[in-house]
């Protein structure tokens, strides 16, 4: 650690004058807004057309119809791809809501995070990273940080937007409108990667060197709310290579990225840890419900084929073994890499995940049963999310950018 410092007064302040917008934009008008910016492939014009209509042109003229455009369906610039039709303002299909950011030429999505119908993802690479928001449904981009040296991981809650910075080894905060600068909450001495957070506390991850290697700077830190003190002595584990991380009420949920990784959760309370998984291959990313908690084993390059890879979820009362949802043995498409990964809340319900090696969007039961199914094939999806009935991606490569379809 190098410093840390307290952000309370910066935290009340962004309370008080960024609120929540919980608006779904169908129209809007470019550079309008608070903190609002527009470029690539979003456009907008006036807020007073008719509903079902949109001025994306900005000439003052409600001409399109955001309920059948499938280049703007349901707000100006959300496309429908792949040929899928809009209908009331939805995509059969696929639907982009946003492209191109920082720039088409170096999109490179990481992560994403929605918050109040709202989606906000990082990206980029070296120092030319950023961080944006855009309304479920599509419309403007509005960029929240520049100059961001490969942000990673991204948390939102009622104080504010918070993510890590991989290469610049810190964890960042802006408020939710952009309308102040980012400012730095923590700064350390190691690479930073996951970052969760809900109302009460944000955490994040750090590892002391490269991927699978353990040492002194591997952690789990807090950051208390409202006051913002961060926490670098929450959890300290010189025996792990911590990467991504969800949360419960009651713990903090966390992965080991080694070649015998573990799979861990942290009582929120007093920093006491139990393990609930050992001998993992390279789990990467993490995602929890009521009852179980979910993982992906994903090692990266090597001569071992596709062992060790795998979607697995282990009891969170620690009761009977962990087991396997998902391997490559269940598919038909070589060398899959699963990435990231999210769960939804129905006891009958899914696992999803993002597979960098196929590239695809797949889902699963939940308890394993039956086969997975390919929600989407193409591109390069990375950070996954579920909300309102819809499952969101980022990409990584080419232009960049949120895609949505229905569940």
């Amino acid at each position: 650690m190098r410093h840390a410092f307290r952000v309370g007064l910066m935290l009340s302040v962004a309370v008080a004058i960024a609120p929540a917008c919980t608006s779904l934009l169908g129209d809007f008008a470019v550079g309008e807004g608070d903190g609002a910016s527009s470029s690539g492939g979003s456009s907008g014009g006036s807020s007073g057309c008719a509903a079902g209509l949109a001025d994306c042109d900005g000439d003052g003229e409600c001409e399109m119809s955001v309920d059948a455009d499938p280049l703007n369906c349901g707000a100006c610039g959300a496309v429908c791809l792949n040929g899928g039709t809009c209908r009331d303002g939805s995509c059969s299909g696929v639907t982009e809501i946003a492209r191109g950011y920082p720039t088409p030429d170096d999109a490179n999505g990481r992560h994403l995070f929605i918050y109040l119908d709202e989606v906000y993802w990082t990206a980029g690479e070296s120092a030319n990273g950023s961080v944006q928001k855009v309304p479920v449904n599509g419309g403007p981009v509005t960029l929240l940080a520049d100059g961001q040296n490969t942000p990673y991981g991204i948390a939102v809650n009622e104080h504010g937007v918070f993510w890590a910075n991989l290469n610049a080894k810190n964890i960042m905060w802006v408020d939710r409108e952009g309308a102040e600068d980012p400012k730095e909450i923590f700064d350390s001495n190691f690479a930073t990667l996951g970052v969760a957070a809900d109302d009460r506390e944000v955490f994040w991850s750090q590892r002391s060197a490269g991927i699978g290697m353990p040492g002194r700077g591997s952690l789990i830190g807090q950051i208390t709310m409202p006051d913002g003190w961060p926490d670098d002595r929450f959890h300290e584990d010189e025996r792990a290579s911590p990467h991504l991380i969800a949360l419960d009420e009651e713990f903090v949920y966390w992965v080991d990225r080694s070649a015998r990784g573990t799979v861990n959760r942290t009582r929120r309370s007093n920093g006491q840890t139990d393990r609930l998984a050992d001998n993992q291959s390279f789990p990467y990313a993490i995602a929890v419900d009521d009852a179980f908690v979910y993982w992906t084993n994903s090692p990266r390059g090597g001569n071992d084929g596709d062992a060790g890879v795998a979607v697995m979820r282990a009891r969170k009362d620690r009761a009977g073994q962990p087991e396997a949802l998902w391997t490559p043995d269940d598919d038909d498409v070589a060398h899959p890499s699963p990435d990231c990964i999210a769960v939804d809340d129905a006891e009958d319900g899914f696992v999803y995940w993002t597979d960098q090696g196929t590239p695809r969007v797949l889902r699963k039961r939940k308890d394993g049963s039956g086969r997975q199914q390919v929600l989407h094939e193409g591109g390069s999806p990375r950070g996954i999310a579920l909300h309102g009935g819809f499952v969101f991606w980022v990409e990584e490569q080419g232009a960049g950018g949120v895609r949505k379809r229905p569940l």
